[in-house]
């Protein structure tokens, strides 16, 4: 039960300093749009949804020259970040403030949808793959990433030996996300997971960053006044538990999914939905 208006407030106050910090966001952004060069297409509509700021559909933009590119985000002081760096002539991108499980675009509107790092603020997956499949055209791509569920695992960890509630989001796994893609229409779905480890001197860095990132706790359920001065004493002596090397860790698992959009249902009678397909399956020779 995500806030999503705390969601959109967050990511704008964010807006300013996310590119500083986003180390791994950048670093998974780069990975995913190299896996582009599998993909055999060329869309002439593409849907960068969950956009921040900008980075990706300013590549995308580069790499489908002819291209329309709509850049979605759900927070308008993302938005205005991905103005500043937009270029002033031949601008191919267009720039939309909406909510990704409710998309403002007609049916079977959209070549491709990219999505890197957005889909776990969204309430429901589900909701967020129909959306996905309503908007796409036959023989479309979609390629995402989200966070898996060992995302912040030390942190959690930390909050857990605390024996409060764990004020952290909970996250699909690849399984789970294969899953829904085929019971959503998708076809040929190639998934995979990459983990990446960040360290910090302590967890007050810890805890700026992820402001600085706008990725605070969205759910509708937060209590309020949650970060007193004696919560974050404990919840550091939790966490020092875990230094290592002098060094306090914080982990992200991604997943990395593409599907494409088949001409004829593909989804199993039998209401089964089982997906398992390696990173050696991502090339695929298209039309």
């Amino acid at each position: 039960m995500l806030d999503k208006r705390k969601i959109a407030t967050s990511f704008s106050r964010a807006s300013s300093t996310y590119d500083k910090v986003a180390v791994v966001q950048q670093a998974v952004l780069k990975e995913h749009l190299d896996r582009l060069v599998y993909a055999a297409i060329e869309p002439g509509q593409i849907l960068d949804a969950g956009s921040g700021t900008g980075e990706g559909s300013l590549y995308l933009a580069k790499l489908y020259k002819k291209s329309d590119v709509y850049a979605l985000d759900i927070a308008s002081g993302m938005l205005h970040k991905h103005k500043m760096k937009l270029p002033r002539f031949r601008n191919h991108i267009k720039l939309i403030c909406a909510d990704l499980e409710t998309l403002p675009f007609a049916d079977r509107t959209m070549d491709m949808i990219f999505s890197n790092l957005a889909m776990q603020w969204c309430d429901d997956v589900n909701q967020l793959f129909s959306e996905f499949r309503r908007i796409m055209r036959v023989g479309g791509l979609l390629t995402v990433t989200s966070v898996g569920p060992d995302t912040l695992k030390e942190l959690r960890e930390a909050w857990a030996k605390m024996g409060v509630q764990v004020p952290v989001h909970q996250f699909l796994d690849m399984h789970d996300v294969g899953d829904a893609l085929i019971s959503n229409g998708f076809a040929e779905p190639v998934l995979d997971v990459d983990r990446y480890t960040l360290t910090y001197p302590d967890v007050r860095s810890i805890l700026k960053d992820l402001q600085m990132l706008g990725s605070t706790y969205a759910s509708s359920l937060r209590s309020r006044g949650l970060m007193s001065r004696s919560t974050l004493k404990k919840l550091e002596q939790a966490y020092e538990e875990q230094r290592v090397e002098g060094k306090l860790i914080l982990t992200y698992e991604i997943v990395y999914a593409q599907a494409w959009v088949p001409e004829k249902d593909a989804r199993p009678q039998d209401g089964s939905t089982v997906a398992r397909f390696p990173l050696s399956a991502l090339k695929r020779h298209h039309g």
